[in-house]
């Protein structure tokens, strides 16, 4: 009777242990989805572009870009309104403003998807791509970016990124002041903190 007793308790503590064990692995599997099942989002990011010329460049500054991560599709939109972006010259803003058909196009616009995979157990700095439709002045083209995003304090995100395009793709005149043309290479950067939604 007692060695009886002794086998039905090792079988009990036996599935004690499994069941343990199985709750903890579903426990970790649920948790870690849920950390993936995350949207990420800012209002109020910067975005910049630098446009280059002879012996001269000057900055135009956003800080109302406005977008969304969203871990679990992967999908990616970001925007900026044109009217937004200052240069420190009301009269080279009003050219600019007409340029990009403003009125028209109100927001320079990314749609995209994640290429590359986030990494949330990952403390530091991660690079990854997206690749989607940019659209400026009426006019859309596929590009890849690679955009660096890193997890920090109060569950935020830093994303930094910057990339070049060539204004003419976009049906864009290049700018002249006095007789000088702006070059058609532009840099682009972006910087915001994406919160949990």
């Amino acid at each position: 009777m007692k060695k009886f007793v002794t086998v039905k308790r090792k079988r009990i503590l036996s599935l004690s242990k499994k069941l343990i064990f199985h709750l903890a692995t579903l426990l970790l599997f649920l948790s870690s989805s849920t950390s993936f099942a995350q949207v990420y989002t800012t209002t109020e990011g910067n975005a910049n572009f630098k446009a280059k010329m002879p012996f001269n460049s000057y900055m135009g500054m956003s800080d109302r870009l406005q977008g969304t991560i969203n871990f679990v599709t992967g999908k990616v939109a970001f925007k900026v309104p044109v009217k937004s972006i200052k240069t420190d010259k009301d009269k080279r803003d009003e050219h600019m403003y007409e340029l990009l058909e403003a009125k028209k196009n109100p927001d320079v616009v990314f749609d995209g998807k994640l290429i590359d995979d986030f990494n949330f157990d990952k403390k530091a700095n991660q690079t990854v791509r997206v690749k989607g439709d940019f659209s400026l002045a009426g006019t859309t083209r596929q590009i890849t970016i690679p955009i660096n995003l890193e997890l920090v304090p109060e569950g935020t995100i830093q994303l930094n990124a910057s990339w070049s395009l060539l204004i003419t793709d976009y049906g864009l005149e290049r700018p002249s002041i006095v007789f000088i043309q702006v070059n058609d290479k532009h840099d682009l950067s972006v910087d915001a903190v994406l919160k949990e939604k």
